[in-house]
């Protein structure tokens, strides 16, 4: 049986599974996977090429909408899997509690379909410059601190301590993608490692052999285990995130 064939979201021209761009209008592609059949789709296509499934934008109605930080459009409820986040319909940016961002980051077997969802939305606000700016918390308007997610995953989130975290449209998948690399383990290793050098360091100050549990109060330490898909490491960045001041 013939493979369906994939059209260019843009164009509806077709186009291979594997192209980077699209040889008519020259849109760039990428693919994600159904969330219904697993099979490949086009980022930004509605509907999949294999079984016909939508990518399904479920939308919640919103009582007293929240005014977006980044160009102050209202925000509305969306449904993404089981978890709800607040998506600007101006920017496509999203505002999440940590918990919940924490419940999506888990459930890695829905991340393709919950790309596949953000994509299918298009921006009414043209793609803002990139600036850095202190953006104002959605619910007391006090300016959000800024971190980079696990340090090292170029993710760049702006975190209220008190009500939530903002992803600017992207981030979400690029923190996806990250964490499904394997980029929490990757934490996890350096983490062990900062460990074992501190231990060392102490040791050659005091002369003396610590215990191999000894945080030497460094509390960060002590939360580092050998938890195979980082999710201790992910719960140990959101309390971070949430409990220290801007770097």
């Amino acid at each position: 049986m013939p493979e369906p064939t994939l059209r260019c979201p843009g164009c509806g021209a077709p186009a291979n599974a594997d192209a980077a761009s699209c040889s008519y209008c020259g849109s760039a592609l990428a693919t994600v996977t159904c969330a219904s059949c697993y099979g490949a789709m086009f980022v930004g296509s509605r509907f999949c090429a294999h079984c016909g499934a939508e990518a399904v934008r479920q939308e919640l109605e919103e009582r007293a909408p929240l005014e977006c930080p980044r160009c102050r459009e209202e925000m509305r409820r969306l449904l993404l899997g089981k978890t709800t986040v607040r998506e600007c319909g101006g920017c496509g940016g999203l505002w999440m509690d940590p918990a919940d961002l924490q419940r999506l980051a888990d459930a890695k077997e829905l991340h393709s379909g919950i790309v596949a969802v953000l994509a299918a939305h298009i921006p009414a606000v043209p793609a803002l410059p990139n600036v850095v700016r202190y953006l104002p918390c959605p619910e007391c308007g006090k300016l959000m601190n800024r971190s980079n997610f696990a340090k090292s995953s170029g993710v760049v989130l702006d975190v209220c301590r008190t009500h939530g975290v903002w992803l600017d449209r992207g981030e979400l998948p690029a923190l996806l993608e990250f964490i499904g690399s394997g980029g929490l383990a990757r934490t996890r290793a350096r983490d062990h490692l900062m460990l074992e050098e501190e231990r060392r360091r102490i040791e050659a100050i005091r002369g003396t052999v610590a215990t191999p549990h000894e945080s030497h109060g460094t509390s960060s330490f002590t939360l580092v285990s050998d938890d195979s898909d980082g999710t201790v490491v992910f719960s140990r960045i959101i309390r971070t995130l949430f409990s220290t001041k801007s770097e």
